[in-house]
């Protein structure tokens, strides 16, 4: 075959083109990735914090139960095929700040559907000395954070090891739609699959898709003789990297005029940090990326309805880490098989 023939093209290579990418080759596709590496991409930043417990009512994500062992067992394969380390598990610490924060809490303990999930007395020992002390605490087992980075570089060295990766842009002038197949450049293949984050607004061949870009900034902190290894949540997360380096991260706005890292965003940053430690940080990178969210909060599945063989899978928002390895597994089922109820949730 054609060295520049292909059965698939995955336009955009975060995690959920990375890991579609990643079942569509074990239904038999030869994959072509077209990705820009573009410094924003809301993969290249997230945590990757998959946490059972949410909200200020500690509720159970949406359909968590079946989330967190299909994630589990999905970045088990890519360590696996690739030789990295996907994720960390890592318990949540939860401060409760109200005697209703702490009501809350122990409502769930309480709870048989969230057994699973709830530490009945909560560990803290590794923050004494380093953290304010609030007035209670929970403790979320069942939590992981994955190391975006490591898997996406792992993919991307793989495929471009097979000659199947190329770096750039793709102009959506240069793609043409030919009878049962498409060509973009000297590449040929017969199905185009876009997951370009939020960048797919700009889509001509999918509009209306309620696609809502969500900047978040994060901060990278070195706090020195911290040992922290849980993940630790009081407004904004503490997620340990490396070393003493750790990723402090807060909520998202939707009303933004760049992409880029702000001053604002940092000085609040900075300002929960500084109400939260005990002890002298040194901040050794600002960071801001841009999240393809849904008004449901809903993935986007979808199939061309005038161009067969064209499809999206986008909108994984900020539950990419636990969404993608389930809908991405989900969604190449239908490519592959056509079954249409791989489109719903």
């Amino acid at each position: 075959m054609d060295k520049n023939h292909f059965d698939i093209c995955i336009v955009g290579q975060g995690i959920a083109g990375t890991l579609l990418g990643h079942f569509l080759e074990s239904y038999g596709y030869k994959v072509l990735i077209i990705d820009n590496h573009h410094q924003h991409a809301s993969s290249m930043v997230a945590a990757g914090i998959v946490n059972p417990i949410t909200g200020r009512r500690f509720v159970k994500s949406w359909r968590i139960d079946d989330f967190l062992p299909a994630a589990l067992e999905v970045y088990n394969e890519v360590a696996t095929k690739l030789s990295i380390r996907p994720y960390t598990l890592s318990n949540v610490i939860r401060t409760l700040e109200t005697t209703n924060d702490e009501n809350n809490w122990l409502s769930r303990t309480t709870d048989a559907l969230y057994e699973h999930y709830i530490v009945e007395d909560a560990d803290t020992s590794e923050f004494e000395g380093f953290v304010n002390t609030p007035l209670a605490y929970g403790e979320i087992s069942g939590a992981f954070h994955v190391h975006f980075a490591n898997i996406l570089k792992g993919y991307r060295d793989y495929w471009d090891a097979q000659g199947a990766y190329l770096d750039a842009y793709l102009n959506y002038d240069d793609l043409i739609i030919l009878d049962n197949a498409f060509r973009y450049k000297d590449f040929k293949f017969e199905k185009i699959v876009f997951c370009e984050g939020f960048q797919g607004k700009s889509n001509p061949y999918f509009e209306k898709l309620n696609i809502q870009p969500a900047k978040g900034e994060v901060l990278f902190v070195r706090i020195e003789g911290a040992k922290f290894k849980k993940i630790y949540k009081d407004n904004i997360f503490l997620v340990h990297q490396y070393d003493d380096v750790y990723w402090v991260g807060s909520g998202y706005e939707w009303d933004f005029e760049s992409d880029a890292p702000t001053e604002n965003a940092r000085v609040i940053i900075e300002s929960e940090l500084q109400r939260i430690l005990k002890v002298p940080y040194q901040v050794v990178d600002h960071i801001a990326g841009v999240r393809p969210s849904t008004g449901n909060r809903r993935p986007l599945m979808r199939h061309h309805e005038q161009y067969p063989g064209m499809y999206l899978f986008n909108g994984l928002g900020t539950k990419g880490a636990s969404l993608a390895p389930f809908f991405a597994r989900q969604f190449a089922r239908y490519i592959a098989e056509g079954n249409p109820e791989d489109l719903s949730y």
